[in-house]
């Protein structure tokens, strides 16, 4: 168990490089233009990645019957870092696609490139994966701490997870509502405690601190180390930690309140969920609607969220049911 709690920290600080690497990237394209494959930005991300897929291989090559493991190719896999792995091998493989990508055509004028998308994708199956480490480690303080800062950054990564749009409604702002609401039902049913709810408020509160502030700082010291000039209209805002959803602490305790008061007077979590993932969604995605452009669709749009929140919140129960089963009753604190 020792080689999995030392693990679960690690994919931690693998996807703490590998977010702020994001931020700064997206900082970097905002305040100094375009970039090639080889940046100090591209370097950071594609390390935090690095870190979960070796350690996952670590753990699954040491991995026992014992630990509730998958059987795969002869060894036994902690779930968690079957998942880590295949997204961080994933990202490595779309990786090598940007540096194609950046081969045929040079710089990058957009963001939303398909090798892009795919390296999104891939982060947000490395958060799964993170999540579900701690979920196994659900039984000490320090695991839950875990857990919750884990579910942090996976509602970051949302937030910027898709593009484009349907029938006038922004992906992003769907996929952000539906990820904040499945982050915050599993956790409390992880936990079975509505307090780690709040916990979880706190942790994004120190995630999007982090997102503010280190990425202009690196951008300015990086472009004046390899004299690179900052753009004269650069604002130096932090685009990416913007993009995060401000409200979330507020609705993320909402929905713990909504669970207190639904589990004293109801014998179904799964309703209570329900309701909690709706407010959850809608308040997150809540501010990405009122400063939509097409403002014909800003009704559609709340509808969308709110009942994708709904059903993320309540498929988050049975999720947090089966990783509740990754790892022992009890663990050694």
């Amino acid at each position: 168990m020792r080689r999995e709690v030392v693990g679960a920290w690690l994919l931690l600080a693998g996807f703490a490089a590998l977010w702020l690497g994001v931020a700064w990237d997206g900082q970097w394209h905002v305040d100094v233009g375009p970039d090639t494959f080889f940046t100090a930005p591209h370097l950071m991300f594609y390390f935090g990645t690095a870190l979960i897929g070796t350690t996952s291989l670590v753990v699954v090559l040491g991995g026992r019957r014992s630990d509730g493991a998958v059987r795969v190719f002869g060894f036994h896999a902690p779930p968690a870092f079957l998942v880590a792995g295949l997204g961080a091998a994933g990202h490595l493989v779309y990786g090598a696609a940007d540096l194609w990508w950046h081969t045929i055509y040079g710089f990058d004028i957009l963001e939303s490139t398909p090798s892009h998308l795919s390296l999104q994708l891939a982060m947000h199956v490395q958060a799964v994966g993170v999540t579900m480490a701690f979920a196994a480690l659900r039984t000490t303080t320090s695991g839950r701490w875990g857990l919750v800062l884990a579910g942090a950054f996976g509602v970051g990564s949302g937030a910027i997870l898709l593009d484009g749009a349907v029938f006038g409604v922004k992906l992003g702002m769907l996929a952000l509502g539906g990820i904040a609401a499945w982050t915050v039902c599993a956790v409390m049913g992880i936990t079975r405690s509505v307090r780690w709810a709040f916990a979880l408020a706190s942790a994004f509160l120190v995630v999007q601190a982090a997102t503010f502030l280190f990425p202009p700082v690196v951008t300015g010291l990086y472009a004046d180390g390899i004299g690179q000039p900052i753009r004269d209209d650069a604002l130096g805002i932090p685009l990416v930690a913007l993009a995060m959803p401000v409200a979330f602490p507020v609705v993320a305790a909402l929905a713990a309140g909504v669970v207190s008061f639904a589990r004293k007077r109801y014998p179904r979590p799964d309703l209570a969920m329900a309701v909690a993932g709706a407010v959850v969604g809608l308040g997150a995605a809540l501010p990405r609607v009122i400063m939509d452009d097409d403002s014909a669709n800003a009704v559609l749009g709340v509808v969308a969220v709110t009942v994708l929140g709904a059903v993320a919140g309540r498929f988050g129960w049975p999720c947090a049911v089966l990783m509740r089963r990754l790892g022992p009753k009890e663990v050694a604190a």
